[in-house]
């Protein structure tokens, strides 16, 4: 190949070069972004022991199981690094189950005695540590706010312990965030996520034996993965 044509070549493949580089768009002051994610809510749960009529039982407890859904965000940078973020959980359903209760009540330890959808936005204040970079980490502290909403009582719940008139408190703690996005061309970028998002609730309910409650921290560690756009 004579001189010209590898001088050819050589600039054909750096205007290729430049033109997928300058594609790839950095994050500054004013711009706002949107991520969906394919998302896994698994509880770091815990719980007191059951009271019924005022009387603790010792031993019980309930545990609070792991979902699958999706989220979505949107955010806004103030400034080149500080951003705003506000995340809404597209409604998961969390199964609560009971154990330790007397073999009397014929209710085996694992069994499902209530399930509820939650709605938790969240708002975040995001630092974005590379916003002009190709791959670009983030952190950010938040407080979150969660509604449980459809709660029922399980026909387990309702047969063996006469359960009726279930209701969930609603929640606000903080929330902590890390993540990254890797740029792609025409301002879409692939969103690595997790998340920590304090939830606790007390949950209440009549029974044949008196009235029950007991308070659960549910505290969610939430794995994400999906895509995110630039505007």
């Amino acid at each position: 190949m004579n001189i010209s044509k590898k001088a050819g070549l050589s600039g054909l493949v750096l205007l290729a070069v430049m033109s997928v580089s300058a594609s790839v768009s950095a994050l500054e002051k004013g711009d706002k972004f949107i991520h969906l994610r394919a998302i896994n809510v698994n509880p770091d749960d815990s719980s007191s022991t059951l009271k019924v009529d005022g009387t603790s039982l010792a031993g019980t407890g309930v545990t609070d199981d792991d979902s699958n859904t999706v989220d979505i965000s949107v955010g806004y940078m103030v400034t080149d690094n500080l951003a705003i973020e506000l995340l809404a959980d597209l409604s998961s359903q969390h199964d609560v189950s009971v154990f330790g209760l007397p073999a009397s009540l014929n209710v085996p330890d694992g069994t499902k005695v209530l399930d509820s959808r939650v709605l938790p936005p969240t708002l975040f204040i995001q630092y974005q540590f590379s916003p002009k970079s190709s791959i670009r980490p983030y952190a950010g502290l938040g407080l979150n706010y969660t509604l449980f909403f459809d709660e029922e009582l399980t026909p387990a719940a309702k047969s063996a312990l006469g359960a009726s008139n279930l209701d969930l408190d609603s929640s606000v703690g903080i929330a902590a965030q890390v993540g990254l996005d890797y740029a792609l061309q025409n301002n879409w970028s692939i969103n690595l996520d997790v998340k920590y998002i304090e939830i606790n609730t007390e949950a209440t309910f009549d029974s044949a034996l008196g009235p029950v409650s007991v308070d659960v921290d549910i505290n969610p560690w939430v794995f994400g993965i999906g895509i995110g756009k630039t505007f």
